[in-house]
């Protein structure tokens, strides 16, 4: 995963900013060459959900400053197919849900919302 990690950070357009609402933004874009596509399909590459939803998770990790385990996904949609190229902002909030920390984003792209996930994570020990 580290391998991935490494390619999602460096697909980003520079550091999270948090809005006035508290929410935490960061803008990625995911070329043709990014191996989050390989496979994915030949001749109609659209990144996969996992990817969308580790690139939340990467974000999550730079808000809170340290690495974050997914321990389970509470509610996930995915509405607009993600191609390469495509700019992507991931809106980003911090939370509790079941008594536990929490993360909520939504994958934006020019097109309108591409994403949104519900997840509980814990620090990585």
């Amino acid at each position: 995963m580290s391998r991935l990690r490494t390619a999602i950070q460096a697909s980003a357009r520079g550091p999270a900013t948090r809005t006035e609402s508290g929410t935490y933004v960061k803008t990625y874009c995911f070329e043709s060459d990014f191996i989050g596509f390989s496979g994915h399909f030949p001749g109609y590459s659209i990144l996969p959900a996992v990817i969308q939803v580790f690139a939340g998770l990467v974000t999550a990790e730079e808000i809170k400053g340290y690495p974050l385990q997914l321990i389970t996904i509470t509610k996930a949609k995915f509405h607009i197919e993600i191609r390469p190229g495509h700019e992507i902002h991931v809106e980003c909030r911090e939370g509790t849900a079941q008594g536990k920390e929490s993360i909520e984003f939504t994958l934006i792209v020019p097109e309108g919302i591409a994403a949104k996930v519900a997840a509980i994570v814990a620090k990585k020990e």
